[in-house]
Formats: C-alpha cells, structure tokens, sequence
C-alpha cells in the first residue's frame, strides 16, 4: 500500500511540475531581453518561453512577442531643384529612390502604423518604411504627391501652420487632398523657431495654438509633431507631451527603434544629391 501511495506521489510531482495546466506568469523585463531574437523574415514573430524561473512557478503554455525591430523613418523637406541648397531634392532624384523601393519590395507605412508597431505590438507588412516632409513646402503637393501615387506609397506632412497659404506652402485644399489620399498631415509648430530660445509660455502657444489650427483645419485629430531644427530640451519634451501629442520626431540618424521613447524618435535624413548609394546604405543600416 504505501509503495502504491509513493509511486503516485512521483507521478504527481513529475507531472505537475513539467505539465501546462497552470497560468505562466507574465515575464520581468529582464527575463523578456534574455530571449529576444532578431526575426528573420516578418515583423511579429512569437516564440516560446523557456525561462526556468517562470517554469518553476507553473503556468499555461503561452508565447511572448518578439519586440518590433526598426523602422527607418526618412525625412525629406522640398523636392525640387535648386543649385546650393541641400533641402531641395530634385524630382528625378527622388523618384529614382521611390522605384528603387517599389523595385525591391517596400511598403510605406503612416505614423499610426509606426507608433502601434513600436510601442503596442501592432503588425507591420514586409519591409515597412516611413516617408516624411518636414515644413510643408508645394512641391510636396505639386512634385512629391504624383510620384509617390505612382509607386503606390503615402507620406507624411509635418506641417508649419502659420505657412498654409503661404506663398511656396501647401494651401488648406492641397493639405485635405493629401489627407483624403492617406497621407498624414501633422504638426512642426506655428512658426518654426529654435525651441529652447523660447520661455514656457511661447513654447506652449507654438505647440498648442498650431495643433489647433491644423485640427480645425483638417477636421481630425494631430497627434504627432517633429522638433523644429531638431532643436528641443526635457522642458520641451514636457510641454509637447503635455499637449497632447503621442510621439515626436527628431532630426538624429538612425531608425525609429522601441528601445528609444515616444519623444526622440529617430529619422534617416535624405539631402540633395546624396546619391542612390548612400540612399540604398540608409535605407538598409538601421546605424548608418
């Protein structure tokens, strides 16, 4: 009798231990970096936990979610040709980049894409990408926009607001077009100034009255901005976090990366001339 009572605790304890039927709790931050992989071919790749110490306190066989991994965010300002200035990208330029993305297989993505993909486990198409336009100059409209449509992508307008109808600036026709294309129309202040020259209260009234503007505008919510110059401080990210926005954009080089906060997203600065080379290593190094 006591052999047979042994004999079932063993297999109690075997099973127990090793089996499924428990709720795994949720792992710590550092038991999620231990087993962090690098997908090879897709963007939301789930595999199994196998970390000892979760297994010893039982659970249900569940998966953890590999993080996102970077996205390059390029940003542009003009596409048009000026001789001397670095801005001003000229179109056949610009297109060569676009067929070269078309050609091996990109897909443009909006800032929502981004932001869910990043920081919420959103899912993404195969080699996802993000275009930009800081400032908001016609030729985003009149240049940019047929060529874009021809290659199937969509972009993103950071937008001065005191510039909509400004002679060189996209009207308010031109800016809801875009919208109505998927393009994303977004916020880069109501004048474009260096914002650490700034008190609280003019930083606040940039960022705040030019959110505004664009939201009555366009009829929609803003919910994304891009620091002027690339110019900011922790007083201004506190003030353009206060203000509504869920993400801000930066002009550091890299891609937009879950390891770095909502508030110094990366981007991949693309310049006049830079040459279809360079444009394929940014394109292709996330540290280029």
């Amino acid at each position: 009798m006591r052999k047979t009572i042994g004999l079932l605790v063993l297999i109690v304890l075997l099973f127990g231990n090793y089996g499924c039927s428990f709720e795994k709790p949720s792992l710590t931050q550092h038991e999620v970096k231990q087993h962090e992989i690098e997908p090879a071919n897709s963007y939301s790749v789930n595999f199994p936990v196998e970390s000892s110490s979760a297994l010893s306190k039982g659970s249900s066989c569940q998966e953890i979610k590999a993080p996102s991994p970077p996205v390059p965010v390029l940003y542009y300002h003009s596409v048009m040709r000026e001789d001397n200035n670095e801005i001003r990208m000229p179109p056949e330029q610009f297109e060569g980049q676009m067929a070269y993305l078309q050609s091996q297989g990109y897909h443009s993505i909006s800032l929502y894409q981004l932001y869910e993909s990043l920081y919420h486990e959103g899912t993404l198409p195969a080699k996802p990408f993000v275009i930009t336009f800081d400032d908001g100059y016609a030729d985003n409209y009149l240049t940019a926009f047929p060529i874009l449509k021809k290659y199937g992508f969509v972009a993103t307008i950071f937008m001065v607001s005191s510039f909509v109808n400004g002679k060189g600036f996209l009207t308010w026709p031109e800016l809801k077009e875009l919208s109505e294309n998927g393009w994303d129309i977004e916020d880069h202040t109501l004048s474009h100034p260096y914002l650490t020259t700034l008190n609280r209260v003019s930083v606040l009234k940039e960022l705040k009255t030019s959110k505004e503007a664009l939201e009555k505008g366009l009829g929609h919510s803003v919910d994304f901005f891009a620091y002027p110059y690339g110019d900011y401080n922790d007083e201004i990210v506190g003030v353009v976090k206060n203000t509504g926005y869920v993400m801000a954009f930066t002009t550091l080089r890299g891609w937009a990366d879950s390891k770095t906060d909502t508030w110094h997203v990366h981007r991949v600065y693309c310049y006049a001339n830079m040459g279809l080379n360079e444009f394929i290593h940014r394109i292709r190094n996330p540290k280029y």
